[in-house]
Formats: structure tokens, C-alpha cells, sequence
């Protein structure tokens, strides 16, 4: 039992050790890969970043990037995947939002607001990536659906939740885990289900002014 309890103690400070050594990698990897990054912002575990030419991307001071399990166990096997997938197409993450696991795909427009926290395995996407075509095919015209989305200041999506094209969530606005979101979220709002339907926040979840 003691020489167990040696060897986890080991490997958390390994762990730990690792993130800070890779930290400074995973930000020079986002800017290569065309991402404009802040000094401040933090990853754990290398996220998956995608800036396709005419596109822009940008994560503002304090933005924590998790795709590790050993910062948040309820990742499970999903790496973060941040991505432009259009000519034209911006994704902002505003200073102090919170990432694990989560896949944010732009072709128009997506903006997380300041101090907002996305759980694992939620995804954001602003179009249907394919449109019909005949003979029973598909052609992958992601901007042509693309409506853009805006999640406003202090919002909590909620693990393996999906927030789809055209969606705004006001300020503190808070989506339940595996909600389906299809439709405007207000501020200080609850939605949950599948579709989400929305409801005022109960008062333990209202912020203090």
C-alpha cells in the first residue's frame, strides 16, 4: 500500500510536470497552425487546431484549453478540435473561457463570450457541413449553410451538450448536459432536452449583482 501510494504521488507530479514542459509547444503549434494566441492562454494535452487560409482564429488571455484527461477526468477519449472550415470564417474565445474536450467547428462565425465554460465532449457548429446532391450523394458546402453563433459572458454549457447554427445564448445563460440547442437561449435562462426548451434559471444559479 505505501509504495502504491509513492508511485501515484510520482504520477500526478510527472503529469504536472509534463503539461508545464509541453505548454509553451502547444502554443507555438497553435500560432503555426495560423491560431492568434495569447501568452496566457493554457492547454493541457494537445488540442486539434485547424485555420484553413482566409480564415482567422483567436483565443484572448486566460482562454485554459483542456484535452487531457488528467486535468478534467470527464473528457473521456475526445480531444479539443477548434476549427475554421471556411474561407472567411472567425472563431473567437473571449478572455478566461474554459474548454475540455470540445469540438468548435466555424464556418461563418462563432464567438464564446468572456468567462464562459464548455463541458466535455459539447460541440458547437455553425452550419450542416453537407448539402444533397443527386445520385444519392453529398458535397460538402459547409459556408452555404453556416449561420453564425454568439455565446454571450458567463455562460455554462453543459457536458456533451450541442449548440447548432444561427443559436445565441445571453449573458449567464446555462444549457444542461446533452441538451440539443436550436434556437435563442436568453440571458439568464436554463435550456435543457432535446430540442432544448428554455426556462428562467432557478435563483442558486442566478448570479449576484
Amino acid at each position: 500500500m505505501f509504495i502504491r501510494n509513492i508511485l501515484r504521488v510520482i504520477l500526478r507530479k510527472w503529469v504536472v510536470l509534463r503539461d508545464l514542459i509541453m505548454l509553451p509547444i502547444w502554443r507555438l503549434w497553435a500560432r503555426f497552425l495560423g491560431a492568434t494566441v495569447h501568452p496566457s492562454v493554457r492547454f493541457s494535452g494537445r488540442p486539434k487546431i485547424q485555420v484553413i487560409r482566409g480564415s482567422r482564429m483567436s483565443l484572448k488571455e486566460g482562454v485554459v484549453v483542456h484535452s487531457s484527461i488528467s486535468a478534467n477526468p470527464v473528457i473521456g477519449r475526445r480531444t479539443t478540435t477548434l476549427a475554421t472550415i471556411a474561407p472567411g470564417a472567425f472563431l473567437e474565445l473571449e478572455s478566461n473561457v474554459g474548454i475540455s474536450g470540445v469540438c468548435i467547428c466555424a464556418a461563418s462565425k462563432i464567438r464564446i463570450g468572456e468567462g464562459t465554460i464548455i463541458g466535455a465532449d459539447a460541440m458547437i457548429l455553425d452550419n450542416d457541413f453537407h448539402l444533397p446532391l443527386p445520385n444519392w450523394r453529398w458535397d460538402n458546402r459547409a459556408a452555404e449553410t453556416a449561420k453564425p453563433i454568439h455565446i454571450g459572458r458567463g455562460c455554462f454549457i453543459g457536458a456533451r451538450a450541442i449548440i447548432l447554427k444561427g443559436v445565441t445564448l445571453g449573458d449567464g445563460a446555462v444549457v444542461g448536459a446533452g441538451a440539443v440547442v436550436t434556437r435563442n437561449v436568453p440571458a439568464g435562462h436554463l435550456a435543457f432536452g432535446n430540442p432544448a426548451v428554455n426556462k428562467p434559471l432557478p435563483e442558486k444559479w442566478k448570479r449576484k449583482r
